[in-house]
């Protein structure tokens, strides 16, 4: 059964691509959703798909995510589960 998850990112993680290779990596996976810099300096990502493929992202996370980037702390929410074509870079939240 597909799942939503709201992960907050903090560390080096605007200004170094982060948003990008996110989206890269992403988009190698059955994942849709959007990564978004947030107004405090951290990343979110809104996270569409299987139980087991968002725990592939905890692990990416875990590992420390994109080269290039510092991450420091990462948080997991669950969020509702909403229906998108795929997962893009996005400017804000909506």
């Amino acid at each position: 059964m597909k799942a939503g998850r709201e992960y907050i990112i903090q560390g080096r993680v605007q200004g170094v691509g982060f948003r990008f290779h996110t989206y890269q990596w992403m988009k190698k996976q059955p994942i849709t959703g959007y990564v978004w810099n947030r107004d405090d300096g951290s990343v979110g990502i809104r996270a569409f798909a299987e139980e087991q493929v968002l725990r592939k992202i905890e692990d990416w996370l875990a590992a420390g995510g994109p080269i290039g980037s510092k991450i420091v702390f990462w948080s997991a929410t669950p969020c509702q589960y909403e229906e998108m074509a795929d997962f893009s870079i996005r400017h804000y939240a909506s």
